[in-house]
């Protein structure tokens, strides 16, 4: 964002404050791309300081699918560039995304960044799936619990055709993670239990 501020000329002073130029453009851009106005949009402040925007769960996955496939999902080529632009730093250095050994960077390795994916505040997840068939899914856990948010998102994709069997082989581990008790005993596993359903417009609904 700072890089962005000099780039565009912008005085790097409250950079991360809500109506700072650099973020009122950023929530236009987040606006565009989800399909929304941008004054369909909420407001909050992420862990990093940054603006954080509320908006439906549908719109934010309208978001991830023109990350997945900006042709398809009728991006201009300026956009379009930036947007390969930032799915390929964030697949080429997923730790940078989500920190070592963490789900989305596991996931964005497993896959060779044919996935993007990114974390949320409580309980929820985005992805572009970028093959064989382009997506966007966007989730969130109703309760905000996070503990079983890693295993429905690979059973999703697993569901959608979107992960092969040695990908969800190499994220076992999150797939069906043991639950242990204070002993360091094995007394169980947190399985996920979904059900895609097809919706009105071609669409999928969990």
């Amino acid at each position: 964002m700072l890089l962005a501020c000099r780039l565009l000329g912008y005085p790097p002073a409250d950079y991360v404050a809500p109506g700072h130029p650099l973020q009122r453009d950023i929530a236009g851009w987040v606006a565009q791309l989800c399909g929304i106005a941008p004054e369909q949009m909420g407001q909050g402040v992420d862990g990093c300081s940054a603006v954080s925007f509320h908006l439906p769960v549908a719109a934010a996955a309208r978001g991830y699918a023109a990350l997945a496939d900006p042709a398809a999902a009728g991006v201009a080529a300026a956009p379009a560039a930036a947007l390969g632009r930032i799915a390929a730093a964030m697949t080429h250095a997923p730790a940078m995304v989500a920190g070592r050994g963490r789900f989305t960077t596991r996931l964005m390795e497993a896959t060779g960044g044919r996935v993007v994916a990114k974390e949320g505040a409580e309980g929820f997840y985005a992805l572009a799936v970028r093959g064989p068939v382009a997506l966007g899914i966007a989730l969130k856990v109703a309760d905000g619990g996070e503990r079983c948010r890693d295993g429905v998102v690979l059973d999703l994709l697993r569901q959608m055709g979107s992960l092969a069997g040695e990908e969800l082989a190499a994220l076992a581990p999150f797939y069906r993670p043991v639950v242990t008790n204070a002993r360091g005993l094995a007394v169980g596993e947190v399985v996920p239990d979904l059900e895609v359903q097809e919706v009105g417009g071609g669409g999928a609904d969990c």
